[in-house]
């Protein structure tokens, strides 16, 4: 929310107050998925860069892929127009977040075995598969995963950068906490979670 939002807010309580609890109430029936992609689209159709910006990182961090947000904005051409839809585009390539990047779109996810539970080793650790790694961060019975690439420009960040529980992207400094996931220095997007689960004592990965 902007520093002039809140300023109404804190000034106008009785005439803003009842506008934005109208806006929660009113989507109050929408997953966090859906609710994020139509913010998107919203500040696509009004052409908000610093808001567009603002809500694309939360429509991907609400679990949102890259084709989703892609196809969502297609689909709206008949309202939003060609030339905005150009607008965000190039708003999104200037922005350069790994997960538009052609070579990252249109891959299929699937559930992949990835360790026996009791090989699971408590604190932070780094398993590999398909070529790739992942760090996961287990805490007695809590369990959060996350990609090893950095969500800047998708490089791979090698367990070498991990000193304790922070992680450094070798290429631009991002550094990360690992045991919340979020960038605590240079960067402001937090590393991205794998989805997971827990099946005849193995921990799989949606990835």
């Amino acid at each position: 929310m902007s520093d002039a939002l809140n300023y109404l807010l804190e000034v106008r309580k009785n005439a803003m107050g009842p506008y934005f609890e109208f806006m929660k109430e009113g989507g109050k029936h929408l997953d966090r998925k859906t609710r994020s992609l139509l913010s998107v689209i919203t500040k696509v159709d009004s052409q908000t860069e610093a808001g567009f910006k603002q809500y694309l990182k939360r429509a991907l961090q609400a679990g949102n892929q890259a084709d989703e947000i892609l196809d969502a904005m297609l689909v709206c051409m008949p309202t939003l127009g060609l030339s905005k839809i150009i607008w965000a585009i190039d708003i999104i390539q200037k922005m350069e977040l790994s997960e538009f990047k052609p070579e990252n779109l249109g891959k299929k996810k699937q559930w992949i075995k990835l360790t026996p539970l009791d090989e699971l080793n408590e604190g932070i650790s780094c398993l590999g598969y398909d070529n790739r790694f992942c760090y996961i961060n287990k805490r007695e019975q809590e369990i959060c995963i996350y990609d090893n690439q950095c969500p800047h420009q998708a490089t791979d960040i090698p367990v070498s950068a991990l000193n304790e529980t922070v992680l450094t992207c070798p290429k631009h400094n991002w550094k990360f906490d690992l045991e919340t996931g979020d960038c605590i220095e240079v960067g402001d997007r937090p590393l991205n979670q794998i989805r997971f689960k827990l099946e005849n004592n193995y921990l799989y990965i949606y990835n």
